[in-house]
């Protein structure tokens, strides 16, 4: 009988493609604007919802207080280059 949740050959996620993944609604109530979108970054590789913190950190960078965190498509490909 084999074991098919043991992983012997476990490589970690790079988190090459990540994307933002938004969910939620927008509606208009007694003239004022109302929502409850959500924003989060998910690895499109592992499906994985990661922090700022753990994609920067994935793709070897480190995060600045400061600097705003933006993704687009290809974000992260020149680090997985490499693979």
């Amino acid at each position: 009988m084999s074991d098919f949740s043991a992983r012997p050959f476990y490589s970690p996620c790079l988190h090459c493609h990540v994307v933002v993944d938004t969910t939620g609604s927008r509606c208009f109530r007694a003239g004022e604007v109302e929502d409850d979108i959500t924003e989060r970054l998910r690895c499109l590789d592992c499906l994985e919802i990661l922090s700022e913190v753990e994609v920067r950190a994935a793709w070897g960078e480190e995060v600045e207080e400061t600097e705003k965190f933006q993704v687009g498509g290809s974000h992260g490909d020149e680090h997985c280059d490499s693979q």
